[in-house]
C-alpha cells in the first residue's frame, strides 16, 4: 500500500496509535483540510475516509489485516480468513467479517439469517462516491453528507411511549455498532416520518395520521426500513404473521404501507428538487431484542409449512442480513447526497432539535 493511500498517513498518526490519538489527529486534519476554511475537499474525502476506518476497532483491525497483506487476494490468509467467517457464520458467534454480499444484484442474492455467503466477495472496505461530488457544497455540507447517523429520539411522543423511545435508542446503537461499522457507505436515520415534510409541528410530534418508522438504513438507492419487538424467553414460534412467546401471541410491526409512503414521499421530493427521481429499492425487516442483551435471543422457530418471508430475526442474526441487502445495492459504493438530504428533511427529531 502507497504512503499517499494509508490511513494512517493521512492522519498523521503511526500504526499503533491508541484510539484517543486517532481521534484527536483525525480532528486535527479535518479542521486543517475542512473546504469551509479553505482546504481541499478531496483532502477532506481522504481524511474522513481514514476516521471511518480507523475510528472503529473492527474496521481498523480489518484494514491492519489487508495492509499486512492478509486481506484479499493474498492466498492462504485470505482462505484462512473465510474459513473462520465460516466457522463463526456457523456456531452462532456474531462475527462482523462474517458479512458478504453478491455484486450480482437483487435477483441472485441468497442470504441466510446469519449473512454468510460463501461465494461472495467481501465489500467492507468500499471507497465512497460521491453525487454530487464533495466539490459541490450542494445539498449537504460535507460534515452532513460524513454523518452516519442522522436524528435520534429526544422525547417520548416521537415514536410512542418511553418503552419505544427506549427501543430506538437501543436499537440504533446496535446498528450504529454492527452494521454502519462493516458497510462504510451505510447511513442510519432514526424516527423518520413517512409523509411530506410540510406536515407540520403535529405530525411531528406524533399527532394522529402521521406515519413514521424507528429507523431506515440507506446504502446506494436502497433503504430498509427497520423496526424492533422486546421479546422475553429464548424461543418463539412464527406461523408466518405471528408471533407467540410463552403462550401469548405477538403481532410483528407491519411497515409496507409506510415504505409505500415513504417511497413516494422521497420522490416527489427529488422531482421537485433536482428533476429526476431514481427507482428506489426499499425493504423491511423486524428485529426482535431480548431484555438480557443477548443478540442471538430468542430463537425463531418456524411453524412447518409456515412462510419465512418477512420474518423477524433475533439481532445478531438480523445484522449479518441487513448488511447483505445493503451490500446487494446495485451501487454500493454510491453515497447519494440528494437522497440523504431528502430522507434528512423526514427526521421527526433532528440533531439541533436533541
Amino acid at each position: 500500500m502507497s504512503e499517499r493511500g494509508d490511513f494512517y498517513s493521512v492522519l498523521g498518526v503511526s500504526p499503533d496509535a491508541d484510539a484517543k490519538t486517532i481521534r484527536a489527529a483525525y480532528r486535527k486534519q479535518a479542521r486543517l483540510n475542512h473546504p469551509d476554511h479553505g482546504g481541499d475537499a478531496e483532502a477532506f474525502h481522504r481524511v474522513q475516509q481514514a476516521w471511518e476506518t480507523l475510528g472503529n476497532e473492527q474496521s481498523r483491525a480489518s484494514y491492519d489485516s489487508r495492509r499486512h497483506g492478509g486481506g484479499q487476494g493474498a492466498g492462504g490468509s485470505s482462505q484462512s480468513a473465510e474459513r473462520a467467517s465460516d466457522d463463526d457464520a456457523g456456531s452462532g458467534v456474531y462475527s462482523p467479517t462474517s458479512f458478504t454480499a453478491s455484486t450480482r444484484g437483487p435477483a441472485s442474492r441468497t442470504a441466510s439469517s446469519s449473512g454468510a455467503r460463501r461465494d461472495s466477495p467481501r465489500r467492507a472496505d468500499l471507497t465512497p462516491v460521491y453525487e454530487p461530488a464533495l466539490s459541490s457544497p450542494e445539498p449537504l455540507s460535507l460534515a452532513l453528507t460524513s454523518q452516519k447517523v442522522h436524528g435520534g429520539f429526544g422525547r417520548p411522543g416521537i415514536l410512542g411511549g418511553g418503552g419505544a423511545v427506549r427501543r430506538g435508542a437501543q436499537l440504533a446503537a446496535l446498528l450504529e455498532k454492527h452494521v454502519l461499522s462493516v458497510v462504510p457507505t451505510a447511513r442510519l436515520f432514526n424516527a423518520v416520518r413517512t409523509g411530506p415534510a410540510s406536515s407540520g409541528f403535529k405530525a411531528r410530534l406524533g399527532g394522529s395520521g402521521a406515519g413514521r418508522v424507528p429507523h431506515v438504513l440507506l446504502t446506494g438507492r436502497t433503504m430498509v426500513l427497520v423496526s424492533a419487538v422486546e421479546i422475553p424467553g429464548e424461543t418463539v414460534s412464527w406461523d408466518g404473521r405471528d408471533l407467540r412467546a410463552r403462550g401469548r401471541r405477538i403481532t410483528v410491526p407491519s411497515l409496507v404501507a409506510e415504505a409505500r409512503q415513504l417511497r413516494t414521499t422521497l420522490q416527489e421530493a427529488l422531482r421537485a428538487g433536482v428533476g429526476t427521481s431514481p427507482a428506489l429499492r426499499i425493504e423491511q425487516q423486524t428485529i426482535l431484542l431480548s431484555p438480557q442483551g443477548d443478540l442471538f435471543t430468542p430463537v425463531v422457530q418456524t411453524v412447518a409449512g409456515a412462510s419465512t418471508t418477512g420474518a423477524p430475526l433475533a439481532a445478531g442474526r438480523a445484522f449479518g442480513h441487513l448488511a447483505n441487502v445493503l451490500l446487494s445495492d446495485p451501487e454500493p459504493a454510491l453515497v447519494d447526497r440528494h437522497l440523504m438530504a431528502a430522507l434528512r428533511a423526514q427526521l421527526s427529531s433532528p440533531e439541533e432539535d436533541l
